[in-house]
């Protein structure tokens, strides 16, 4: 399973998007592998530029494979923030969340941000940077 970030979802829909990105993601879904979760869904459709955007992409967003978060989860983001930061390198909240997701479902975060690169240093993650295609 691949839970895309909105990092890598950005490029994705924007029309000027990175084509090896956009390429990535439309192979993932091809294959009915991309996963979202709360998180990354309200990252989303909270800047969509207009109603019809939103409902678009709540659309898109509901034949996606869903990751439910659990208490389980933001304990792993908090102990994935804390070890982070003994290491001198401060992570969003909401990146320390999505990593720690996918690591509970054995997912490959898609993601052109580089927190996930550091996280998957120092941790179970597995993470894929588009960018570096």
């Amino acid at each position: 399973m691949i839970l895309v970030d909105s990092s890598a979802f950005v490029e994705y829909y924007r029309p000027t998007g990175s084509s090896v990105v956009r390429a990535a993601i439309a192979e993932a879904i091809e294959a009915d592998l991309v996963a979202v979760n709360g998180v990354i869904q309200v990252e989303i459709l909270a800047f969509a530029p207009a109603q019809t955007s939103f409902r678009k992409l709540l659309s898109d967003f509901k034949v996606f494979h869903w990751f439910d978060l659990e208490e389980a989860d933001f304990d792993l983001a908090a102990e994935l923030g804390f070890s982070m930061r003994r290491r001198a390198i401060t992570v969003p909240p909401n990146d320390l969340i999505i990593a720690a997701s996918a690591i509970r479902f054995d997912a490959v975060v898609y993601h052109v941000d580089s927190h996930y690169d550091m996280i998957s240093r120092y941790s179970d993650l597995k993470a894929k940077n588009l960018e570096s295609l």
